[in-house]
């Protein structure tokens, strides 16, 4: 399974400021490189123009690999064989140098020029605010402990997702099984739900889980659009994911449709139902919900046409799944279009199969709609569809490390 193998660093503000450093956070920033070296991770330096250091003009390349030890620095002021910033054969050139791909490589920058060279160059952005905060693209990181822990809680995951299912044009993914009852799964199950449904918990675990199972699997690179599934009451988005997911999505060029999904009418709570004996399948989503023909995009504005439609694929996000009745109706809708999809949660509840919608015949995806008939077509079963049996122990390891991580 793809995990980080390395990292590019910009110069400007990420290693040194244009005023005058801070030896503190210089020295959390070789911690930082300490760190790449203790995990093994190689590194790079890559920078547009010839940096100095001090009064004596000592050139920076020199200082620091007096400070780290010898390694690579990329300088297109001084090799013009070096493709500048921000091109997209920029960072291809020292990828390509340093014999990795592109998926299990991560760019920490700060400038505006940072993010336009990321993007370009389809790499996950990290952008450090610790000498300044320039732009408002990438994930955003105070100091260079926070990345640390970012790439050693999420980065080095061997284990990406525990569930699968790909079977024509239903293709799921969740990170682990849900249970609040199951030991081995109590710890990290409890926080999630309280995450997901109450904000509360430790939901920069669960964005930072599912952010880096997307980008190291290479989900990103099959996607246009993202959205999310809403919750039972009437609205659209989810307020938990979506400031992450909006930035994930700006990273790759990929449109966050916030209110895509729309839940034009409040469904009734799932585990509420079935404790007072209500009937519950697909039918109460599919009738709660519709699509936006004019959904919003990433800068503020609306879409004039529907951006849905044939050789499109729509990235849907759930956070707890159940039977899959919610990520299959926004499936239906979404297929109306023309367009594909591809499933994912957070956590899928244990011993509890996915039930895939059959043909509901002929509907409007953009109008609210009464459908009589919801035929499952195929039952998934929940033990055959796990992929990866370690992958909830390795969940568990690295939730119980994230609140309380330090430098190693």
């Amino acid at each position: 399974m793809t995990k980080v193998k390395g990292v590019i660093l910009s110069v400007e503000d990420v290693i040194l400021p244009k005023g005058k450093a801070d030896p503190a956070i210089f020295t959390e920033v070789s911690k930082l490189i300490n760190y790449f070296r203790h995990k093994g991770i190689e590194f790079a330096v890559f920078t547009n123009r010839y940096w100095y250091i001090g009064s004596a003009k000592t050139p920076l390349e020199d200082k620091l690999k007096e400070r780290w030890g010898d390694f690579p620095y990329f300088c297109r002021e001084t090799d013009r064989s070096i493709p500048a910033k921000p091109k997209a054969t920029a960072t291809k050139y020292v990828i390509d140098k340093m014999g990795w791909d592109s998926q299990e490589t991560l760019y920490i920058g700060a400038s505006e020029n940072d993010m336009r060279t990321a993007v370009n160059g389809n790499l996950l952005f990290l952008r450090a605010t610790w000498w300044a905060d320039k732009t408002e693209y990438g994930f955003e990181f105070d100091s260079p402990r926070d990345i640390a822990r970012y790439i050693d809680i999420f980065c080095l995951r061997d284990h990406l997702w525990c569930h699968e299912i790909h079977d024509g044009d239903l293709n799921f993914y969740a990170l682990a099984p849900f249970s609040t009852f199951k030991p081995e799964y109590t710890l990290y199950s409890a926080d999630a739900r309280a995450a997901a449904k109450h904000g509360m918990g430790h939901p920069d675990f669960w964005i930072g889980a599912l952010v880096s199972s997307l980008y190291f699997s290479g989900i990103h690179s099959q996607i246009n659009h993202i959205a999310t599934y809403p919750g039972h009451r009437a609205g659209a988005g989810n307020p938990i994911m979506d400031e992450a997911v909006a930035i994930f999505g700006k990273c790759f060029r990929k449109s966050y449709l916030s209110d895509l999904v729309i839940r034009h009418t409040d469904a009734p709570k799932s585990q509420k139902a079935r404790n007072a004996g209500e009937m519950i399948g697909h039918l109460n989503q599919l009738n709660s919900i519709h699509l936006n023909e004019a959904p919003l995009k990433t800068d503020g504005s609306r879409y004039k046409t529907p951006p849905l439609g044939r050789g499109k694929t729509i990235l849907v996000i759930d956070d707890i799944c159940t039977k899959g009745y919610s990520l299959e109706s926004a499936r239906k809708y979404i297929e109306a279009t023309g367009a594909k999809v591809i499933s994912v949660s957070w956590l899928k509840t244990i011993n509890t199969d996915i039930e895939s919608l059959g043909d509901v015949g002929r509907f409007n995806p953009y109008q609210p709609n009464n459908l009589s008939a919801a035929p499952v077509s195929k039952t998934y079963s929940y033990h055959r569809n796990i992929v990866d049996h370690l992958a909830p122990g390795e969940l568990t390891a690295q939730f119980s490390r994230y609140a309380n991580w330090d430098w190693p």
